[in-house]
């Protein structure tokens, strides 16, 4: 009996002294704590960017600046256009026949009645005796000529220094000045506000400058335009009338 109580203490000592056995979590009474992980360093923000930079005053004022520059050229421009219009409405016949300029320059203020009259004194008008000519009618061209200074002057109303052209279209018709005889000088003394008047007859023939030997009668029926050309011309209105 007593061998028998032996074999149970061994038993009971041999089975709380022997080991754990591999899958008895709890016979071990222990575990092995986990590793604890590696921190991960702390990220960096990257910076903002940096705003860009605002455009300078003196950019702005260069970029203003040269849109003021293309707005004054295009100003420019239009200047051009103005003058080729002066210039047109100038005609050429006054070029060719010698027109005066009508202004006072060369002139200076008459002191005694024999001196000339500036052409800003004196006031010239331009009249035709009909609109309309039959086919034998001659047409009369009247010069009225104020002088608007105090003092008596003088002005040459000849033929050659008051001219008159007349023209139809294109075509040179006539012109006073055309192989006019003599000297062509008519010099006539004018006293403020006393008008003077002369009357130019045209009797429808054709002159040039170089006068041929030859008589040409304008009758063709038309318009026709009488101008005055002369340093005093300025003014003075064109007249158009027509032959029948």
């Amino acid at each position: 009996m007593l061998v028998g109580l032996f074999v149970v203490v061994a038993l009971i000592t041999y089975a709380c002294t022997r080991p754990s056995s591999p899958d008895g979590g709890e016979a071990s009474g222990t575990s092995e704590s986990p590793t604890p992980e590696e921190s991960s360093p702390p990220s960096v923000s990257s910076p903002p960017p940096s705003a860009s930079p605002s455009p300078s005053a003196g950019a702005g004022q260069d970029a203003e600046g040269g849109g003021g520059s293309a707005g004054g050229g295009t100003g420019s421009g239009g200047g051009a256009d103005a003058g080729d219009s002066g210039d047109e409405s100038g005609g050429g016949s006054g070029e060719d026949d010698g027109g005066g300029s009508g202004d006072s320059e060369g002139y200076a203020a008459p002191e005694n009645p024999d001196d000339p009259c500036r052409p800003s004194d004196v006031v010239v008008t331009l009249k035709t005796d009909k609109s309309d000519y039959d086919w034998n009618d001659k047409p009369e061209f009247k010069l009225t000529l104020v002088n608007t200074e105090e003092q008596t002057c003088t002005v040459d109303v000849g033929p050659k220094t008051l001219k008159l052209v007349i023209t139809s279209g294109d075509d040179r018709i006539f012109s006073t000045a055309d192989c006019a005889k003599g000297s062509a000088s008519d010099k006539q003394r004018l006293q403020r506000g006393v008008p003077f008047t002369t009357t130019v007859t045209w009797d429808r023939s054709r002159s040039w400058k170089d006068c041929p030997d030859r008589d040409v009668k304008a009758k063709r029926p038309g318009t026709y335009v009488v101008r005055l050309h002369s340093d005093y011309d300025h003014g003075v209105e064109p007249q158009v009338f027509r032959l029948n």
